[in-house]
Parts: C-alpha cells; structure tokens; sequence
C-alpha cells in the first residue's frame, strides 16, 4: 500500500498586524504546545492536506497527490514546501498496515472537534461524528469509541492498549490489528476536520 501524508496540528487562522492591511503578516497553527506562524504557501499547503476527504478515505492521498493540488497554489516550489513542513512536524506520513502505521499512533494524540451523534435504531451498527446536526463522517464502533477516547491518553497507542484490555477475551482482534483499524481512519477524521493531530506526550 502507499505511503499517504496527513496535516498535523490545529489551524488558528490568519494573523493580521495593528495596521491590518490586505495581507495577513502570517497564518498560525498549534501543534502540541507550540504555535507556528505560517507563511502564505506554507499555510496553503497545509490546508490542501485536508481538502480530498475522499482519498483520505480510500487511504490514497499521496505526497504525490498534495504536490499535484498545490502546485496551482504556490507553483514549481510545492514540493519543496512540502518537505520543509514535513521536517518541521506540519505533515506526517506512514504506510497503512505496516510499522509505520503503528509509529503514528506511538507518535501523536487525536483531539475530536466535531460532536459525536452516536447511533440509531435503524443503523446500530454506524455511528456518526458531525457538526451543527450535519453529519460529516460515518464509522464503525471500534473507531468511534476511539473518536470519543484518544485526547484522554498520552498518545493513540495507549488508547489502543486500554481499549484492548476492555475487550472480552474471545474478541476477534488483538492490538496490534486494532492499532491497524484506528490509524486507517485516522486520514479520514482529520481531512474533514472531525480531528487533529498533536504529538504525544
């Protein structure tokens, strides 16, 4: 499978200075306990990390698929930019169902920020992640129950050893396949922004 490349961190918006003018002076992002002002590209970039919810999704956004989209946005210096964010911890890549996959969940935290919806009588078996009574993403149980958990933990592993250690002793999955299952759907809950990323710790 592809190596696939996420945002990390919160966005906080444009920063404009006391003068205001037609330009922001830079644009901020929180990542853990460290704010970054973001010049314009860089700020464009990471925003475009999160636009195609749908190859989030199938596991297929690709550095080579952000490159594609920002380089309308910022022109020939994309992928540059790119590498320089992923050095300074913006983006983060791994490869789904592999060690890689379960370094990022040993590496970093996932915070909600949309409202869980639960389920329905109807569909008990979905379970809902939305904002303002619009629903934005559909999941499975395992991974709404970790929607709902991981910001309580130091990191999405533990969430994982805890979960796993609530779990019946004939469950079909162990920690490892759970940690598996959560950081496939990680892309997916933070392109549509039910989520974010901080480091762990």
């Amino acid at each position: 499978m592809a190596t696939i490349i996420v945002p990390v961190g919160f966005d906080n918006g444009p920063r404009f200075g006391p003068d205001g003018g037609t330009e922001p002076h830079y644009y901020e992002v929180t990542v853990g306990s460290q704010s970054a002002g973001l010049p314009r590209d860089a700020y464009q970039v990471w925003s475009t990390a999160h636009v195609d919810v749908q190859a989030h999704a199938r596991l297929q956004f690709t550095r080579r698929r952000l490159i594609e989209l920002c380089e309308a946005l910022v022109g020939p210096a994309a992928g540059t930019v790119v590498e320089r964010m992923l050095a300074d911890g913006l983006l983060a890549e791994f490869e789904p169902g592999s060690r890689t996959a379960l370094e990022l969940l040993r590496n970093y935290n996932l915070h909600p920020s949309a409202q869980g919806m639960g389920n329905s009588a109807e569909r008990p078996e979905v379970f809902r992640i939305g904002r303002d009574g619009n629903v934005l993403l559909e999941v499975v149980p395992d991974v709404y129950s970790f929607w709902c958990g991981a910001f309580t933990g130091s990191s999405l592993w533990e969430e994982v050893l805890r979960y796993e250690k609530e779990l019946p002793p004939d469950a079909p999955l162990n920690a490892e396949e759970l940690g598996h299952v959560l950081s496939a759907a990680v892309p997916m809950i933070v392109s549509s922004r039910c989520g974010f990323l901080e480091p762990a710790g």
